[in-house]
């Protein structure tokens, strides 16, 4: 579940339960109700996690996840490297099952355009129709 900036697996945090803390990316503070600069980071460039940040790992979130007091010997790190890298790899699926969507379309316009005697009309609805049984696959995943 990612409900942390940082990386930090709050479903193996003791503090979820210690504090009812619904983890940084649904509180307006960190658990200690206090200010979190990671959080304030990720809202600024306006990213999810650190994991999605152009900058990552910055020193922050490597300061953060090495602190003797905080930190995690680079787990934090090793996480958000994890979630952008299925965020991306999940993106990149959408992208060819839309594209592979159209496709089909098109070539099913085509070969019924050509059928009936006006194919770019077909095409274009071919690719319509192929763009939209993409859509509606890609949602009812979630």
């Amino acid at each position: 579940m990612r409900c942390s900036k940082c990386g930090l697996n709050c479903d193996e945090c003791s503090r979820r339960e210690e504090y009812g803390c619904p983890g940084c990316v649904n509180a307006e503070y960190g658990y200690w109700g206090g200010r979190c600069e990671i959080k304030e980071c990720c809202s600024e460039k306006g990213v999810e996690h650190c994991g999605l940040c152009p900058d990552f790992p910055c020193e922050l979130i490597r300061e953060f996840s090495y602190d003797p007091e905080t930190g995690d010997d680079g787990e934090r790190l090793m996480t958000c490297k994890k979630w952008a890298d299925e965020q991306r790899t999940a993106k990149e699926v959408r992208t060819k099952n839309f594209l592979l969507g159209a496709a089909l379309g098109v070539i099913g316009g085509v070969i019924i355009g050509e059928w009936q005697g006006m194919t770019l009309p077909f095409v274009a609805v071919g690719a319509i129709v192929g763009i939209g049984i993409a859509v509606m696959v890609e949602a009812n995943k979630k």
